[in-house]
């Protein structure tokens, strides 16, 4: 299937439910009425649970947890709100991929969302942005498997194949970042992120380098994680360009093994 093939039929690129796109609306208006904007998640109790679950990680720790929608968008403010529930509205969206444990990919997407958020707030960068961004860098592979389940360089899992990436472009022509990105794109999230999606596996070929590199030394850090690689064999393959991007000049910083709290499973189920 071509890339313009897939990204035209419908059924394989989930569309934004429209309780989101109401919420959304909301949170574009110039005066949006948080009052309404807390009444239209809570009426969604599958997408509640994901901010909530989202909230209450590292990207948001607060010192306490977080139990209600009006205590997050307090806490939030509008832009991070209106981020977190697109970035929430993701976890509903795909459901029964063929061939794929929704919670393990999560678990994992979770992970490289942690290790972006850290990463940007050493360097100074959108820790709300790279959240999101580390949490998407895969959808594009789940829709890749809706479209083709059948697919060779499909079959692997998404966490722990670390040839992902040149394995569809020599099998498809086009790999994961790029249907990623569209999907992104369509769902409105903010160009930061659907760039860093299309060139987070080659950093180098788009406008914001420090932000696609981010993303790849995330996603770098936590399949190594996947593959139990650590010490000098992880300093082995270090991607000391894409770090140089960043500013990160000590490469032990994406080789420790603490790096991040690493997503538990259930943490992960209540995602998906």
């Amino acid at each position: 299937m071509q890339l313009n093939e897939l990204l035209a039929t419908d059924a394989w690129i989930p569309s934004l439910p429209e309780a989101v796109q109401q919420i959304l609306a909301e949170l574009q208006r110039d005066e949006p009425d948080l009052r309404r904007v807390n009444e239209l998640m809570s009426c969604e109790v599958g997408l509640t649970v994901r901010i909530l679950r989202l909230v209450n990680s590292a990207r948001y720790s607060a010192g306490g947890g977080v139990a209600s929608v009006e205590a997050a968008t307090a806490l939030l403010g509008l832009r991070a709100t209106r981020q977190l529930v697109q970035a929430a509205a993701v976890g509903g969206a795909f459901k029964g991929v063929p061939g794929v444990d929704l919670a393990e990919f999560w678990r994992h997407s979770l992970d490289v969302a942690k290790i972006a958020q850290s990463l940007a707030a050493e360097f100074k960068l959108d820790t709300g942005a790279a959240f999101t961004a580390g949490l998407l860098h895969g959808v594009g592979d789940l829709i890749l498997k809706m479209a083709m389940p059948e697919r060779p360089c499909l079959q692997p899992a998404f966490p722990s194949d670390d040839r992902r990436y040149e394995a569809e472009l020599a099998d498809l022509g086009y790999a994961y970042p790029e249907v990623g990105s569209a999907f992104a794109s369509r769902w409105h999230f903010p160009a930061e992120i659907v760039e860093a999606l299309r060139y987070q596996c080659d950093p180098t070929g788009g406008k914001d380098v420090g932000f696609s590199s981010l993303l790849y030394l995330s996603s770098w850090s936590a399949r190594a994680h996947e593959l139990d690689i650590d010490g000098d064999a992880m300093l082995d393959t270090f991607p000391h360009e894409a770090a140089q991007a960043v500013g990160l000049t000590d490469p032990q910083r994406l080789c420790d093994g603490q790096i991040i709290a690493w997503t538990p499973i259930d943490e992960a189920r209540d995602f998906s």
